[in-house]
């Protein structure tokens, strides 16, 4: 029995010996060709690590010194053998291959951009030569043209300036009634003529011409009064606050042109309202018409204008130009006063405001200097001037012509010495006040003499 056992475990045993010698044998053929995969791998990833060192080191600098100098790159990639056609390989050659293609087209775009930003610069160094050139010939030719307009508006000026001071001097010489008329008519023509071409001088950059001494806005209103057409139609308040004698001449052409304007748009049965609003910082004067009102556009547009936003350009006044605005505002924005206009006002028309400042305002009655400083040669704007004997007061206004203006009393006429040296050689800012008054008993007297009176000419409506 014991050698049945020994026989069967014999047989069970033989083969389990071969079947674990085959399993040995198995187990180190394996081994062996995992070490040679190994091997393999490692010389694989020196190799690789060699062929990126290459790649980076010598291959594509070569081709970016290639491409820098505008040559043909090589973009052969050396492989080591044990990379062989391996993807690793290929991929290799497919970096090289596309920075060279990245290159080219980088230095392609760079090269059309610098033209490109060359040409632009060109472009624009010729545009902002044009555009220097063009705005150097236009400004100028807008000097030329102001020049030319200040020189024409002063000229006219000057001429409007004696052909007052002749009227003043027939005033004085003849005593008829019917002459004493007409010389007014004139002298008061004159004085627009004179306001219309200070107008234009102004707007060109010139200056107002005239230098009052210090007066009350109550005489600088009547001021203005006198150098609009129809005077019968305004009725003015009294402000007995002083204005410095620098924006006197200014304050009197803003206000003659503001009161030309509400005369002009408004029903020639209407009369335009002057009044003033002391505030804490200045005085407002405020001028009332019941004519026409301005559209929303047009108001935006003399917003711009006399706000000083919209500088105004000579050459864009066009063949018919209306210096009124832009002329008051050249005066506002010098002298440091400011105008608004607005509507529709309590009669349905329009308003427009004169803010002065307390800057251009002084305390104490208005000085009455016979002799005012002239900035050039001037003649006040009055209709119905004083007559001046040697030491004796101004004639009072009593009575009115026809034609419904102030008419004075006959007086002996002054001496030549005296009286007309004074008229021809200074201007006598008195007779704004004087002028302003005559217009308003004149009206008063016309009122009551209506068997005397006829209607005054106008043009006011539109």
């Amino acid at each position: 029995m014991n050698s049945g056992i020994a026989v069967l475990l014999l047989a069970i045993g033989a083969p389990l010996l071969l079947l674990a010698m085959a399993v040995a044998v198995l187990a180190m053929r394996n081994e062996r060709q995992q070490r040679l995969r190994a091997d393999a791998a490692i010389r694989e990833r020196l190799a690789a690590e060699d062929a990126l060192l290459q790649l980076a080191r010598t291959t594509l600098p070569a081709i970016t010194e290639a491409v820098r100098r505008h040559e043909i790159p090589t973009v052969a990639v050396d492989v080591p053998a044990e990379l062989g056609d391996s993807q690793f390989g290929q991929a290799l050659q497919w970096i090289a291959t596309g920075h060279a293609e990245d290159l080219r087209t980088v230095t392609e775009d760079t090269r059309a951009m610098v033209e490109r930003y060359s040409e632009q610069r060109r472009t624009s160094e010729v545009q902002a030569a044009q555009e220097q050139a063009r705005a150097e010939v236009a400004a100028s030719s807008r000097a030329a043209t102001s020049a030319a307009v200040r020189s024409f508006g002063t000229s006219v000026v000057s001429l409007g300036t004696d052909l007052g001071q002749v009227v003043s001097a027939a005033l004085r010489e003849h005593r008829d009634d019917a002459i004493y008329e007409t010389l007014t008519r004139i002298d008061h023509t004159v004085q627009q003529m004179i306001r219309q071409a200070q107008s234009y001088v102004i707007v060109s950059g010139g200056l107002p011409g005239r230098r009052w001494p210090q007066q009350s806005l109550t005489d600088v209103a009547g001021g203005a009064t006198g150098r609009v057409r129809e005077f019968l139609r305004v009725r003015s308040g009294q402000c007995e606050r002083i204005v410095i004698s620098r924006a006197v001449e200014p304050l009197v052409h803003t206000l003659a042109t503001l009161l030309d304007n509400a005369l002009r748009y408004s029903p020639p049965s209407s009369f335009v309202e002057v009044g003033f609003q002391e505030g804490h910082h200045g005085v407002t004067v405020i001028i009332d018409d019941a004519g026409m009102r301005m559209s929303p556009e047009q108001l935006e547009d003399a917003r711009l204008v006399l706000s000083g936003e919209r500088p105004v350009d000579i050459h864009d006044l066009g063949p018919a130009p209306k210096v009124g605005f832009p002329g008051i505002a050249a005066l506002a924005s010098r002298y440091g006063f400011s105008v608004h206009v607005d509507g529709p006002n309590i009669f349905g028309g329009m308003r427009a405001m004169v803010y002065v400042p307390s800057a251009l305002l002084v305390s104490g009655a208005a000085p009455r200097l016979p002799e005012p400083e002239l900035a050039a040669p001037a003649h006040i704007p009055v209709a119905v001037p004083t007559l001046v004997e040697a030491e004796a007061p101004s004639a009072a206004v009593h009575e009115i012509t026809s034609g419904g203006l102030p008419k004075r009393r006959r007086r002996p006429v002054a001496p030549d010495s005296a009286g007309v040296a004074t008229e021809s050689g200074q201007a006598r800012p008195d007779l704004a006040a004087a002028w302003h008054s005559g217009s308003r008993s004149g009206r008063a007297a016309a009122a009551e003499r209506t068997t005397e009176g006829t209607a005054d000419e106008h043009t006011g409506g539109r």
